[in-house]
């Protein structure tokens, strides 16, 4: 379980980048740790690693102190920074198998933990290769293989699948799925909750640096009131398409270039889909996701044109 008590972190004496964050999470599964840029999720994920003190407040790991004890909390988890990359000069396998000897593996476990978990991330193939010849996102998988093959009770990934193509981000959900079946706390954090909803047990999200919302999938997902949206890429077009899509809508959030239409009726939903297509306007319709909580709630701001 993870549980922080007011949690404040202040840097430079000015910037806040958590607000008295109080959040209890379950003993094991997955925790969907969401939230646009800025909102505290790196921040409140590297005070749970013991790496950065809070300015103020509590919080624990396990039952274990993470300020007054880091040495035990460090024992018991295993973290993923953001934007992790092995050394240059080492290969996937090198990465990998020196990770597990170091936590304590014995060599026979540790190769074949080392073999299984390149296989599953897609990295067999290149398991001798320098990391320098590897692309960016191939090497975050490598730091992923390295973490997830690791027996640590509770797992810190701090924005896993930001350099991974749709393939590589599918096989890491499920390497991470996997883990959960191990009766593991996985924390997780990403700025794209549609993928990460799938996996999730538990949802905390984060906004400016304050609590806006903490539950189970259905919890969260309950609070949004729509079952269905639908994203529409309205780039320059007139006023009036953008009231006809309100017409036709229970609420309507603009974000840039793109509306995000919520209906309750199954008929208006029809009909919007009739009018876009007439108006060869872009558009996916969807079910709601726990993303779409900041959506409405006016805090999020990062959708992008590609998503649709």
């Amino acid at each position: 379980m993870i549980l922080t008590n007011n949690i404040t972190k202040i840097y430079g004496g000015e910037v806040k980048a958590l607000d008295r964050v109080s959040i209890k999470t379950p003993s094991e599964g997955i925790v969907a740790l969401i939230g646009a840029n800025g909102a505290g999720k790196t921040t409140l994920l590297r005070i749970l690693a013991s790496v950065l003190k809070p300015t103020s407040g509590e919080a624990y790991v396990k039952g274990i102190d993470v300020v007054n004890e880091p040495h035990r909390v460090k024992e018991l988890i295993a973290f993923m920074p953001q934007a992790a990359v092995p050394p240059s000069f080492s290969t996937p396998y090198q990465f990998v198998i020196s990770y597990l000897l170091y936590r304590g593996f014995s060599y026979r476990e540790a190769r074949e933990r080392t073999l299984d978990i390149l296989k599953k991330m897609d990295l067999y193939q290149v398991k001798d290769k320098r990391a320098s010849e590897l692309s960016y996102g191939m090497q975050q998988r490598v730091v992923a293989s390295a973490i997830l093959a690791s027996d640590a009770e509770v797992v810190f990934l701090d924005e896993p699948t930001s350099g991974l193509d749709p393939i590589a981000r599918r096989n890491f959900w499920a390497s991470l799925d996997s883990l959960r079946r191990g009766g593991r706390l996985i924390i997780v954090s990403s700025h794209n909750p549609d993928e990460i909803e799938a996996v999730s047990d538990y949802v905390v999200a984060l906004s400016r640096g304050r609590l806006f919302a903490q539950g189970t999938v259905r919890d969260i997902k309950s609070l949004i009131g729509f079952t269905s949206a639908v994203d529409i890429y309205i780039g320059n077009n007139s006023s009036d398409v953008k009231k006809i899509i309100e017409k036709y809508s229970d609420k309507v959030v603009f974000l840039r270039n793109i509306v995000v239409a919520y209906i309750k009726d199954h008929g208006d939903l029809e009909k919007l889909s009739s009018i876009l297509l007439r108006e060869g306007l872009r558009s996916r319709f969807r079910p709601v996701s726990i993303g779409d909580l900041l959506i409405i709630g006016g805090e999020w701001d990062e959708y992008e044109e590609e998503n649709i």
